[in-house]
């Protein structure tokens, strides 16, 4: 929960710089499609990458997300289990809120009151006095740095569909792989996470799918 005693925040301005480097107060959308991808398939299973708490304070630390003193102490204080469990949960829901969005399906509930949940810890945005008049600060929550980070991750996906910019979100098209990504190419139209992997794969399987096919009706009887 967010303090308004100096003591327990830390204020940022923006335009000046920052009282303590490398901490992000806005991220893009493959801060949220790297926490999504962290649990991905190998050839249909899945394989997670955020296995231990260490995993999870460098995933934050590593984009600037949150300071890894204070990520460190919530996690002694809730556990490891606990604490890794609330981040692999939002990632479930993110992941769900995904694929509704290309699929154009609804989502399941579970999932909006999770990501919901996690949005209603984003840093207080206000006004401040600079050294021209005014300038915006961010307040932080000293007591729940994990939530704050979590929902800055969020945010982008959130406002992507704000905006109805999430015309270009993808899945593989693969299914032992449905890695999620965005689309950059020019004509919009890329199914794989990656050519040389699994839209290679597709282009073999589809060659050997028509041999298969050439062979068996070479070995038709005539009629």
């Amino acid at each position: 929960m967010s303090t308004s005693t100096p003591a327990t925040t830390h204020i940022t301005i923006v335009g000046q710089p920052a009282t303590d480097a490398g901490h992000a107060h806005s991220v893009g959308i493959d801060a949220c499609m790297d926490l999504i991808n962290s649990e991905e398939l190998t050839s249909g299973i899945p394989e997670e990458h955020l296995v231990t708490a260490d995993d999870g304070i460098a995933y934050f630390t590593s984009r600037g997300l949150a300071h890894g003193p204070t990520l460190r102490a919530q996690v002694e204080r809730e556990g490891a289990d606990a604490w890794l469990g609330r981040i692999h949960g939002t990632r479930a829901a993110l992941r769900e809120i995904w694929d509704a969005e290309v699929e154009e399906r609804f989502p399941d509930q579970a999932a909006l009151d999770t990501v919901n949940a996690v949005l209603r810890e984003a840093p207080r945005i206000e006004l401040i006095r600079s050294e021209t008049c005014c300038g915006v600060g961010h307040r932080h929550s000293v007591d729940d740095p994990t939530g704050e980070a979590l929902a800055r991750v969020t945010q982008p996906l959130v406002e992507a569909i704000a905006s109805h910019s999430t015309d270009r979100f993808r899945i593989c098209a693969n299914d032992g792989c449905r890695w999620v990504f965005e689309d950059t190419s020019r004509g919009g139209r890329r199914r794989w996470c990656d050519m040389n992997t699994c839209g290679n794969r597709a282009k073999v399987r589809r060659f050997r799918s028509r041999h298969r096919s050439d062979d068996g009706d070479a070995s038709e009887p005539a009629s």
